[in-house]
């Protein structure tokens, strides 16, 4: 695998890079932010290791130009002394994939970006089809079905939704997704993705028990997840009520 190592200190970069030679990785560095990104630009990779603390453009911006520019892939890790929660969550909600704080143990380094690189692996199976639940998207032919019904969207409906299900758990920014459908960032007061959201809602029945949750995350976007469907047990009658589930409705358009 093709691993780009960004990281200005050194005697970390010589570390990481001996860890994960070891393990047969090809392995380019970069110092700096900036010169991170002219390498991504002109390098196909599969994994970033990403140190936050950079000279100039931090790593947080780097991540930030990858989701941008590039998509889901590659995958990124952040290996960084930020050992802050609220740090953590920002970078996770992104778009990163791994987060390990410094100082790291080589052993953990190593199996973890094999486990993140088999996912990858594994996503990379988008080109024929999706399968979440009872949904199954057919990339080729692109279509979906739920529990063998065809469902009909349209073109830019069929792009925000594969990459939803494609990106099961991650937070997915607006940007992001109108850059894959439409190619362009929209201006900031469009409610042109919130529109397909809402419709993809209606269309696709997400809800819980289908198996999926489709949530808004404040500011930034959306998040799709599996979610565990309750079946009511039929071998014994129960004398009390089942206790219902609150739930958000999912017919109302997801505020801007």
């Amino acid at each position: 695998m093709n691993i780009l190592l960004v990281e200005d200190d050194l005697a970390q970069a010589a570390a990481v890079e001996k860890a994960l030679q070891q393990s047969g990785h090809t392995i380019s560095r970069a110092d700096s932010g900036e010169n991170a990104v002219r390498f991504l630009k002109a390098n196909q990779v599969d994994l970033v290791v990403l140190d936050w603390q950079l000279p100039g453009m931090t790593g947080f911006e780097v991540l930030h130009w990858i989701r941008s520019n590039l998509g889901r892939e590659p995958a990124v890790l952040f290996l960084t002394s930020r050992v802050l929660e609220v740090d953590i969550v920002r970078a996770l909600e992104a778009g990163a994939d791994e987060y390990i704080v410094k100082p790291f143990r080589a052993i953990e380094l190593v199996a973890r970006i094999g486990a993140l690189l088999r996912r990858t692996c594994r996503k990379e199976n988008i080109d024929n089809a999706i399968a979440v639940g009872p949904y199954v998207f057919d990339v080729e032919r692109r279509n979906v079905s739920l529990r063998g019904k065809t469902i009909e969207l349209t073109a830019k409906e069929f792009d925000v939704a594969a990459f939803l299900f494609a990106n099961v758990g991650r937070a997915v920014s607006r940007d992001l997704l109108a850059k894959l459908a439409w190619g362009r960032e929209l201006d900031s007061t469009s409610r042109t993705v919130d529109t397909h959201i809402y419709r993809l809602r209606r269309k696709l029945s997400l809800h819980s028990e289908n198996g999926v949750r489709l949530s808004t995350v404040y500011t930034h976007g959306y998040r799709l997840e599996e979610v565990v469907v309750c079946s009511v047990a039929s071998e014994a009658p129960v004398s009390a009520a089942p206790e219902e589930r609150a739930e958000p409705n999912p017919w109302l358009a997801p505020a801007a």
